[in-house]
């Protein structure tokens, strides 16, 4: 009779206890199928997972034992999940890297042809452009030459000592000449030597500080000095472009001695102008 009543303590034990552990083993079993419809999962982690289920049903009427399990299964799963995670962020990182590639690829090739482009347009348009620009100042020298001639006159015909002298005429094709008392003035606007607001002087530019040196070099100035109106770009853009055309004339046979800087206020914005001093002048 005791054995009778004992078998049956067990068996209820066990019905209560499969009743308890049921649920959860039928959830670890929807969770792994659901782990592996969304991908393989790597063979030795599946065969892990697949005993800690086994040992969760072999051992849920214990629950000690099926409590150990199921924390078993638990971790493995986490497991999964964390190197599934790792294996996204690799395969994004991947795919990023590709794409930062890819578009540095293409950065360097339009690089490339816009410079190709840019070298084709100037080569089409800037002889053509330079001296369709070179002829208008031209003329507009010439313009402005008629003018000049007619107020230097006047001056050289009130105050004698302020005559412009026989070079002077042929400096007026490129710049604007001023004799005055303390020397001649010979003015050009700063954008017919540099483009923009840069210090490096233009093609155009070169070309005639090189025409305007050959013409002073004839003359008889004790001192050529040179001056740039302050313009937006400030003071220094303006003492840097002085040196421009300083180092300019000395390469086109100036002689550096009677060279210098002298500053440029009192100019008018944006102008660079040089002032040629005669030995006779006081």
């Amino acid at each position: 009779m005791r054995r009778i009543v004992l078998a049956t303590i067990l068996i209820l034990t066990a019905a209560a206890a499969n009743a308890a552990t049921a649920p959860r083993i039928q959830n670890a079993e929807q969770r792994l199928l659901a782990a592996q419809r969304v991908a393989p999962i790597p063979p030795a982690t599946l065969d892990g997972l697949r005993n800690a289920l086994a040992l969760m049903k072999q051992d849920q009427a214990q629950p000690a034992l099926f409590q150990v399990d199921a924390r078993i299964f638990d971790a493995r799963m986490a497991g999964l999940a964390e190197i599934r995670r790792q294996e996204t962020q690799q395969h994004q990182l991947g795919d990023l890297q590709e794409e930062v590639q890819r578009l540095g690829t293409q950065y360097q090739s339009l690089q490339t042809e816009y410079g190709q482009l840019r070298q084709q347009l100037a080569a089409r348009t800037m002889s053509t452009a330079q001296n369709q620009h070179l002829e208008q100042e031209i003329q507009q020298q010439k313009t402005l030459l008629q003018q000049e001639e007619k107020r230097v006159a006047t001056l050289a015909g009130q105050h004698p000592e302020n005559a412009a002298p026989a070079y002077a005429k042929a400096l007026t094709v490129y710049a604007r000449v001023r004799a005055a008392s303390d020397g001649v003035h010979v003015s050009m606007p700063a954008a017919s030597l540099f483009a923009g607001n840069a210090h490096q002087l233009s093609s155009a530019g070169r070309q005639r500080l090189q025409a305007v040196a050959g013409i002073i070099k004839q003359a008889s100035a004790s001192q050529v000095l040179v001056r740039v109106a302050p313009q937006p770009g400030g003071i220094s853009l303006a003492t840097r472009r002085a040196e421009t055309i300083l180092h300019a004339l000395r390469q086109d046979g100036i002689p550096d001695r009677v060279l210098a800087l002298a500053t440029g206020f009192g100019l008018t914005p944006g102008t660079a102008e040089l002032l040629l001093v005669d030995q006779a002048a006081p």
